[in-house]
């Protein structure tokens, strides 16, 4: 499992770096006060796929805003993820070890009624502030890249056209040992 997460975090660090060397660097601080995205309507020269950098936020907060060049701001995001997963961890950790069970494994009760309710309350809390920070990340992430592509619109209106491509591509395949192993790439494309 860590082995195709770290795959899939390589490939997607990877797609951003491409679409950095790419396009001009510009800051979404500099540009939202500009652009609307309300008004975004999607051209195929557009550098940044909306959906995929939603999506893909929304499962690792902060990638989106990572591969569209917001590294600070991407970086926020996934700071939050891991503060918000290891208090879930410690909370999950607790309960676990206060945790009465009957013989079919099915829960009953805590050790200390008190500290199992309040443990509870941290897990709940951490899991929908969790959940929370998947959709800001989510909603943020689309939102910077509408503008972003917005402005490379524009760039490119007034110098020509040239269109861009960059496809994750993913899949497992089996290794002589037995289990499946991750791949993962990047195909690119320019079209003049």
């Amino acid at each position: 499992m860590k082995r195709i997460f770290i795959t899939l975090l390589v490939a997607l660090s990877t797609v951003g770096l491409s679409n950095a060397q790419t396009t001009q660097k510009v800051s979404y601080g500099d540009l939202k006060g500009s652009y609307n995205p309300k008004e975004y309507v999607r051209q195929a020269t557009d550098p940044y796929n909306v959906g995929w950098y939603g999506v893909s936020s929304f499962f690792l907060p902060g990638i989106g805003q990572l591969l569209s060049g917001e590294t600070w701001r991407g970086l926020a995001f996934m700071g939050g993820e891991a503060v918000l997963l290891s208090i879930v961890k410690s909370a999950a950790d607790n309960l676990e070890s206060l945790a009465i069970t009957n013989e079919k494994g099915i829960l009953t009760g805590f050790t200390d009624e008190a500290a199992g309710r309040k443990n509870m309350i941290v897990l709940l809390s951490a899991l929908g502030a969790d959940l929370g920070l998947s959709i800001w990340s989510c909603i943020d992430a689309k939102r910077v890249v509408k503008v972003k592509n917005m402005y490379y619109q524009e760039l490119l209106g007034r110098k020509g056209s040239v269109e861009m491509s960059f496809t994750p591509t993913f899949s497992a395949s089996p290794t002589p040992s037995g289990p499946l192993s991750p791949t993962a790439g990047v195909a690119i494309g320019l079209r003049f």
